[in-house]
């Protein structure tokens, strides 16, 4: 079989990073010394890297995060109060693995999305699915899936998500329907995936925020009973940038 015919098969066979690296083989004639088993493992090797980072790109396509913010960048000023220590541990994912929660809270402009949207491409970069949402656009999602009959199929879809990120709580008032529906989505999802939640309200006055007694002991039980708190101090980090 001539090379062309075996790049071809690899295309039939969707091996594109072992077709590329088997083409860079061929244009680097000191790799001819290499005996087979070394040049066959340089294959494979190229051709799980490429199925991981396609992954990557898929599930950073799905996360749809409102900043792309990597964990590279992350600013530790005092004036933030964020600590090192705690940082490194979310980094990890193990809470993401463990099905607990992180709730980041703080004023507006010290960074609460850019933060959940690092854990979240730190997720991406360890293979984990992730989906971001604004709170207010997602309980319109549901409205309108409850109209067009499709509510149980969204809230399976947001079940599946093994990390979700929920911003902006606490900045529009909820629904009554609004609540019900935020309690169904976390309580599908407790014990069973992480959720990060960001909000400009600290996490006391949730409870009060949402203004039904009943449904905010649930959905707080829910979001506090095994979390990670976070909460950023500073000056508007959008101030420093102007």
């Amino acid at each position: 079989m001539s090379i062309e015919a075996t790049l071809r098969k690899m295309d039939d066979l969707k091996l594109k990073g072992m077709r590329d690296a088997l083409r860079q083989q061929l244009e680097t004639p000191n790799l001819g010394d290499m005996i087979f088993e070394d040049r066959l493992a340089m294959l494979v090797d190229a051709e799980e890297l490429y199925r991981l980072n396609s992954r990557k790109e898929r599930l950073l396509r799905a996360a749809k995060l409102r900043v792309h913010a990597h964990p590279e960048d992350l600013s530790y000023g005092v004036e933030r109060d964020l600590d090192k220590a705690k940082m490194a541990r979310l980094l990890s994912c193990d809470w993401i693995h463990r099905n607990q929660n992180v709730l980041i809270t703080g004023k507006s402009g010290t960074g609460k999305t850019w933060l959940g949207c690092c854990l979240g491409m730190q997720a991406v970069r360890n293979g984990i699915s992730v989906s971001y949402r604004m709170v207010s656009r997602l309980l319109e999602e549901f409205e309108l899936a409850r109209i067009e009959g499709t509510a149980p199929r969204l809230r399976a879809k947001y079940r599946r998500a093994d990390l979700l990120i929920l911003d902006d709580f606490g900045v529009s008032k909820l629904k009554a329907v609004g609540k019900h529906d935020l309690l169904e989505l976390l309580d599908d999802r407790i014990g069973e995936r992480a959720t990060i939640v960001c909000g400009q309200l600290p996490v006391e006055n949730w409870h009060a925020f949402i203004d039904n007694p009943t449904i905010a002991d649930a959905i707080l039980d829910r979001l506090t009973s095994a979390a990670h708190r976070i909460e950023l101090s500073g000056q508007s980090l959008r101030r420093k940038v102007v």
